[in-house]
């Protein structure tokens, strides 16, 4: 009776320790993301443009149409780097509820008694839940708003 007690506890710990385990990944995912469809779509505009007093006004008087920033390598399906550029992009644009997602995910695992006993594991949550409500405050602010508004278009 005690082994099944037992292990039974080890599931459910193992399942805390995985769901865990997937909000870090998604937190960390998200930062991505971001850094890749937001910034590194408004710098590859940059640059093709030569205009670098656009990245801390962009528009689409000066960069154009941001679909037309990712056009690296051949358009087709099977370009991979287009696939990641336009998942990004995609990301990028949903970035507010994705990472209100990943912070309610994160609060209630940063709670968890057994996620604190592993410093290393609480700590990587908790940078990973910051850097999600810092991602999902940046649309909310006048540059936030107008990279945005870029990416949309």
């Amino acid at each position: 009776m005690t082994e099944q007690a037992g292990t039974a506890g080890e599931v459910g710990r193992i399942g805390r320790l995985g769901r865990v385990r997937l909000a870090i990944g998604f937190q960390y995912l998200l930062g991505v993301v971001y850094l890749i469809g937001g910034v590194g779509t408004l710098l590859i505009a940059a640059i093709r443009t030569g205009d670098w007093a656009g990245l801390l006004d962009p528009g689409l008087e000066r960069f154009g149409d941001p679909k037309d920033v990712i056009a690296i390598g051949p358009d087709t399906v099977w370009n991979p780097i287009l696939w990641i550029f336009g998942l990004s992009r995609v990301g990028a644009m949903l970035i507010t509820p994705l990472a209100f997602a990943a912070v309610l995910l994160g609060l209630p695992c940063l709670a968890d008694r057994a996620v604190r006993a592993d410093r290393r594991t609480w700590r990587l949550l908790l940078i990973g839940t910051v850097i999600c409500v810092v991602l999902a405050a940046v649309p909310s602010t006048p540059y936030g708003d107008q990279l945005q508004t870029w990416l949309l278009d």
